[in-house]
């Protein structure tokens, strides 16, 4: 009796983290170069390295870009990022058990670094899963359950402070 409520779920726990571990380290990342590879526009080149817990992704024009802040945003790149992993919640809860804890004791995380074609960096972006907001939402998610997208994050331009023009303007407010 013990055999069944205490150790076999131990034992099918420790085997769902190996075959999820496993996963992380070779399928998984194989099937996303995949698909961002049948996604990519021509004049981008992208490269994965895989050192698992460390995933490096590099992407390179290879044209002429200019640089727009405002669309640089880490906090536009962490929604995506996260986001990409709420498809767990399809995944059973024991097994999707299993992998948040590999990705969590692991501490997978991922880094993407963007060059120009002249090979100077204009982006870099670190995200380790597990600090992810959603993390806690997609661990406690019931199977299929939808987790809500959280609000886009909108670059909203600000007015530059005035500025006085004139010295004397200067001087009467100090007075």
């Amino acid at each position: 009796m013990v055999f069944w409520q205490v150790i076999f779920p131990k034992y099918q726990s420790y085997k769902y983290e190996k075959v999820a571990r496993e996963y992380f380290k070779t399928n998984l990342f194989e099937d996303v170069q995949k698909e961002i590879s049948s996604k990519q526009t021509q004049g981008l080149q992208v490269d994965f390295l895989n050192q698992y817990p460390n995933i490096r992704i590099y992407q390179n024009f290879l044209v002429d870009v200019v640089a727009v802040p405002e669309l640089l945003n880490k906090d536009t790149f962490q929604q995506v990022w996260c986001g990409q992993w709420n498809t767990l919640t399809e995944i059973e809860p024991r097994r999707r058990s299993a992998m948040m804890n590999v990705l969590e004791q692991d501490n997978v995380t991922f880094y993407s670094v963007t060059k120009d074609k002249f090979g100077k960096e204009i982006f870099s972006f670190q995200q380790r899963i597990s600090d992810c907001p959603n993390f806690a939402k997609i661990r406690e998610a019931k199977q299929g359950e939808v987790i809500e997208e959280t609000q886009e994050v909108t670059f909203m331009p600000t007015a530059a402070p005035a500025v006085s023009s004139h010295q004397s303007e200067a001087a009467a407010s100090v007075q």
